[in-house]
């Protein structure tokens, strides 16, 4: 059987590109806020895109305020977590996961569907970790360094999609080295 990776390089299952906003860095404590997500047919070319904003059950912490430029306004309408989520997995549906530093992204999305009494998809790749084996002598592995190593355009905001489509890019470029 073959690993997910191997898959999504012969184009043989599209796959979802996510990304996280959240209000600090610990899954059990902290909680996600937006989620982005691009499904990508390798074979076909076909992109589809995901995105929304998740009610967090606390006030928007100022770092992440000022990173995002989401304030506790944004959130007024979003839906709730259990919500945002099933539509978010249905999205998915059984394509792998592949994310920038998945370590990270996953145990939040693994937190919120817990707490929610879901079941999170579970194949997963982590980009930055291709990147690593496919992008030698950079300083370090951080998405805005591969992408500049790759001439992959950056956008200045920092929100989950222009995160994700910095990703996918980089991810597709590194496939073709």
């Amino acid at each position: 059987m073959s690993t997910p990776l191997e898959r999504i390089a012969a184009g043989e299952t599209p796959y979802v590109f996510f990304d996280l906003e959240t209000t600090g860095l610990t899954p059990k404590r902290d909680r996600v806020i937006e989620i982005a997500a691009l499904r990508f047919d390798r074979a076909s070319g076909e992109l589809a895109t995901f995105q929304t904003l998740m009610k967090p059950d606390r006030a928007i912490p100022a770092f992440v305020r000022a990173m995002t430029g989401l304030d506790d306004a944004a959130f007024v309408d979003a839906p709730e977590p259990k919500d945002a989520l099933e539509r978010f997995f249905v999205f998915v549906g059984p394509a792998p996961l592949v994310a920038y530093n998945i370590p990270f992204d996953h145990a939040f999305l693994l937190a919120e569907a817990e707490r929610a009494g879901l079941t999170a998809p579970a194949e997963t790749v982590c980009a930055m970790r291709f990147a690593q084996s496919r992008v030698k002598d950079l300083p370090n592995h951080r998405l805005e360094t591969v992408a500049k190593a790759l001439d992959c355009p950056r956008p200045r905001a920092r929100r989950a999609m222009e995160d994700c489509l910095t990703g996918l890019t980089v991810f597709e470029k590194a496939l073709a080295i």
